[in-house]
C-alpha cells in the first residue's frame, strides 16, 4: 500500500510540474509578447523582460521582434521612362510598434514579408518607370527615394511598423 501512495504522489508532482512549466514563458528584453486565448489577444501587450504566467492549455504566445528588421525582397528588372533596363534591388528596415496590429494585418512574420516586399516592389516600380536613366544617375535619384518612402509610410501604419 505505501508503494502505491508513493506512485500516486509522483505521478500528481509530475501533472503539477507539467502544468506549471506550461504557465510560465519568458520575454527576452528584445521582445514584446502577445498572450492569445482562444486565438483572440489578451490585454496588456507584455514588453517588459523577464518571467511572465499566462494560462496553461488556453493560451498561447507569439512573440515580436522589437528590435530594427530588414525586408529584402528579391529585385526587380524595370524598363525606364526612355525603355531601357535596369535591375532594382529595393530594401527597407522596419520596426514592429504595434504588435496587435500587426498580428491582426499580417498574421505571421513570412506572411508579413510576402505582403509588404510586393508593396515595396510595386512602389520602386510605380516610381523608378517614370524616370529616365540620366535621372536615376543624378541628384534626382534622392527624389525617387523619397516618394518611395513616403509611400511606404502611409502603408506602414496599417500594419503596426514604422
Amino acid at each position: 500500500m505505501g508503494r502505491l501512495k508513493l506512485i500516486v504522489v509522483g505521478v500528481i508532482f509530475l501533472i503539477f510540474g507539467i502544468v506549471a512549466f506550461d504557465s510560465i514563458f519568458t520575454l527576452h528584453q528584445t521582445q514584446t509578447a502577445l498572450v492569445m486565448q482562444f486565438g483572440k489577444p489578451v490585454l496588456p501587450i507584455r514588453t517588459e523582460p523577464g518571467l511572465h504566467w499566462k494560462l496553461p492549455i488556453f493560451q498561447d504566445v507569439e512573440l515580436f521582434d522589437k528590435r530594427i528588421l530588414d525586408l529584402d525582397p528579391r529585385p526587380e528588372e524595370i524598363l525606364l521612362l526612355d525603355q531601357k533596363r535596369i535591375s532594382v534591388d529595393a530594401y527597407m528596415r522596419y520596426k514592429i510598434v504595434d504588435p496587435l496590429e500587426f498580428k491582426k494585418r499580417a498574421l505571421s512574420q513570412s506572411n508579413f514579408v510576402q505582403i509588404f516586399g510586393g508593396r515595396l516592389n510595386a512602389a520602386v516600380r510605380a516610381e523608378v518607370a517614370n524616370v529616365l536613366l540620366g535621372d536615376m544617375l543624378s541628384d534626382k535619384r534622392n527624389d525617387v527615394m523619397e516618394r518611395i518612402t513616403r509611400a511606404l509610410k502611409i502603408q506602414a501604419g496599417q500594419f503596426g511598423i514604422e
